[in-house]
């Protein structure tokens, strides 16, 4: 909120703005009557000089923004020959050093004939230039004679910089299109006359903190203008005129600042509404045993907002040092799940950790009761679970810790070398609400009939029931389940505490494929240390279509989950998508199906030195266990990371895969025409006819990914799968008969 108080016209026109004369440089040393710089120089006919002044030289004066007036040269000896066309321009430029000539300057002073005199020759501007406060400003000064005498001698000092650009010469032209440019560092003393601004000043501040616990906060006036007077409005009836004031505030609440800052022209008032606020006499948490500091906080590192359910704090960064906001505090409730969210500052990336004293011992574990960690970034978001053992309607201490990631990862109690740490209050109660169900597992599809069950229930439950839907039940909460017969399963958890029971249904959860188990493999390869975005991304042949994080997840064996179906002689498209570096990538298929993987027979993509790799891979034929799974194993790696199907891998990672290699002179038996699947679209039934000559054995339900959704066995040339349960999508059903293969593609509504 601004207001800006305006002063009658006639007391405006008596107040005279005070001018003062600003002297840069006193050397003793003068140009010679031949030698340059020379803003008097008539050695030669004209003389063209722009002379750069730095911002920070005018500041170390005492000028702030204002009007420039004048400037003045100091002469030694005076030739006593007039200057033609002598005039004087300025400009604002961010250039720190004067090496070569610029445009776009405002003239200030002639064209006019001058003739220099000893002693300061003053040049008065025509109108005033205006000096922003923050640029340097660079002074144009030309002339042309038609003719040429001596240099009058001016007086120089030298610069720590090239503040002077020049050129001379004997035509006319010197002004508008000078020629060979020159560069010194010994500039002519310069004397300005300047005015400050006869305006009100732009009142502006900010403060120490936002959030006091001891009630002391310093506000600091940014306003600009040159205010000579200040009053400052705290919000609790206190005052102050100072310029920057301590305040100490002894009631709690949120409080309005006020700062009006005043000059010789006018006032203008800065109003923040609900700046600050203060908790005095909070709960805090036991004491801490210790209180980590700060180093080194000039390189600006540290915490500048937390956030955690309604506690949303923002702070200044490491050259505060430590921070103990534990006035501040939020309630959480223990088994539920929040977001806690940290924003870092500072030159470069920082590791963060976060922990809650959840036994109020005064001592943070490292271990049970850290709750967040990053690693090399600019900020900290987690999910975290509050723990259900905490102490609970007790104040408990948050404390977050932020350094350069140069620097060790911190612990509860190490210093910041250049980071910083801060402490909050948090009040765990008891969740009265009942559990909401919820689990995972190891996998959705087995191939062994084995399949780990994960809770992940809220609002703390005590007891669990699960179905497995073969008729099968637990009461673990973690249980371990070995299916007996292939087929979809839907999955039943019901979860209840003291207060109440949810329960939670996954339709077809689980899909048990026991005769697709692969014979083990004869190894397995590990990553030896993940780096950089070496691995494989997705590996797609034919329906299998499957994209991964990266190296991170070392072995994967997708073999039961991800499984294709090829046809001898036929082609298929095989690609592995790699990290963004060059990778050797390699695939083998088990053709025998001995566990091993022969380098020289069962190579199908050898793709050294490349990016994402692809190729266009034929089945042989007769030279394959048919109608059989088969591993097929892909390893991508560094250059130079694969010697073999066994190796480890340096930074990328090993997948396995199913795949079934299909005779098509065993499937071309059975004509298309002879099988029927209908009605296609379905919502619930699905009925398959093959004619008179082929009776069903079994039937496969797959989805698009390759996954086995439902089994089912048959006896006679027609059969009637209910898939109600599936989800709407496309699928296929795979008809096995008389030692043969199908496949039909259908629609389920």
């Amino acid at each position: 909120m601004k207001h800006l108080t305006c002063i009658s016209l006639i007391l405006f026109l008596t107040i005279s703005a005070h001018a003062t004369i600003i002297t840069l440089g006193s050397g003793s040393g003068t140009n010679s009557g031949t030698s340059y710089p020379a803003p008097y120089g008539n050695w030669w006919w004209g003389a063209k000089h722009q002379i750069l002044i730095k911002a920070a030289e005018l500041t170390a004066e005492g000028m702030s923004a204002g009007d420039l007036n004048s400037l003045a040269f100091n002469v030694q000896t005076a030739n006593g020959n007039a200057l033609e066309d002598y005039s004087v321009s300025i400009k604002h430029t961010v250039s720190g050093t004067a090496s070569s000539f610029e445009s776009g300057f405002t003239t200030v002073y002639g064209p006019v004939d001058y003739t220099p005199s000893l002693g300061w020759n003053t040049h008065t501007f025509t109108s005033p230039f205006f000096w922003n406060g923050t640029d340097n400003i660079l002074i144009d000064i030309c002339f042309n004679n038609t003719s040429y005498t001596t240099n009058d001698k001016t007086y120089y000092s030298s610069t720590s910089f090239t503040s002077v650009v020049f050129s001379i010469g004997d035509n006319l032209g010197v002004c508008s299109s000078p020629g060979f440019v020159q560069t010194s560092s010994d500039r002519p003393d310069i004397q300005i006359d300047w005015t400050e601004p006869s305006i009100p000043p732009n009142a502006q501040f900010n403060a120490s903190t936002l959030f006091t616990c001891s009630g002391l906060i310093c506000f600091t006036d940014l306003s600009t203008n040159s205010p000579t007077q200040w009053l400052w409005d705290f919000g609790d009836g206190a005052t102050d005129n100072t310029a920057n004031p301590c305040h100490t505030y002894t009631s709690n609440g949120t409080f309005t600042v006020t700062l009006t800052a005043t000059n010789a022209f006018g006032s203008d008032s800065e109003t923040k509404v609900s700046y600050v606020t203060v908790g005095l006499g909070a709960s805090v948490p036991t004491a801490a045993s210790c209180t980590p500091s700060t180093l080194n906080g000039a390189l600006g590192f540290g915490i500048t907002n937390v956030q955690i359910n309604t506690l949303n704090n923002t702070s200044g960064n490491s050259i505060e040092g430590y921070g103990d906001f534990t006035c501040q505090q939020t309630t959480l409730f223990a088994g539920q799940s929040y977001s806690i969210e940290v924003t870092f500052s500072g030159p470069s990336t920082s590791n963060g950790v976060a922990w809650i004293d959840y036994n109020n011992d005064g001592i943070l574990n490292d271990v049970t009761e850290k709750i967040a960690e990053v690693l090399a970034g600019m900020s900290m978001t987690e999910n975290i679970i509050i723990s259900p053992s905490a102490v609970l309607n007790t104040p408990l201490r948050l404390r977050v810790s932020a350094d350069w990631d140069f620097e060790a990862v911190p612990n509860p109690c190490s210093d910041s070398e250049y980071g910083q740490v801060e402490d909050y209050t948090v009040i765990i109660e008891q969740d009265t609400s009942p559990p909401e169900a919820n689990y995972t597992s190891d996998v959705i599809k087995s191939c062994d009939g084995v399949v780990q069950f994960e809770d992940l229930s809220t609002n703390i439950p005590i007891s669990w029931l699960w179905d497995f839907g073969d008729g099968s039940t637990s009461f673990a909460q973690n249980p371990t389940h070995t299916y007996t017969a292939s087929g979809p399963y839907d999955v039943t958890l019901t979860s209840t505490n003291v207060f109440g029971s949810d329960t939670e249904t996954i339709v077809g959860y689980v899909s048990i494929a026991l005769g697709d188990q692969l014979i083990p493999a004869s190894c397995t390869p590990t990553t030896l240390g993940y780096c950089c975005d070496y691995g494989i991304y997705k590996v797609q042949l034919n329906t299998i279509n499957n994209s991964t994080t990266n190296g991170v997840e070392g072995y994967q064996d997708y073999s039961c989950e991800y499984k294709t179906d090829l046809f001898e002689g036929s082609s298929y498209f095989l690609e592995v998508r790699t990290g963004p570096n060059v990778h050797d990538t390699k695939v083998w298929l088990d053709y025998n199906n001995d566990g091993n993987f022969d380098d020289a027979t069962e190579v199908i993509l050898d793709a050294p030195n490349q990016i994402n790799p692809s190729t266009s891979y034929t089945v042989p034929i007769g030279f394959s266990t048919l109608n059989t799974a088969l591993r097929m194993r892909v390893i991508s790696d560094a250059t130079g990371g694969i010697s073999n199907s066994c190796s480890d891998q340096t930074f990328g990672q090993t997948e396995d895969y199913g795949v079934e290699i299909i005779d098509p002179i065993s499937v071309s038996e059975i004509n298309e025409n002879d099988i029927n699947v209908y009605p296609n679209p379905t919502y619930s039934t699905l009925r398959i006819n093959t004619g008179i000559y082929h009776s069903i054995e079994q039937l496969h339900v797959v989805d698009v990914t390759g996954r086995i959704m439902k089994i089912q066995k048959a006896s006679n040339n027609w059969s009637e799968v209910d898939v109600s349960i599936l989800r709407p999508g496309h699928y296929f059903i795979i008809i096995y008969t008389n030692g043969n293969r199908f496949s039909k593609p259908f629609v389920k509504l």
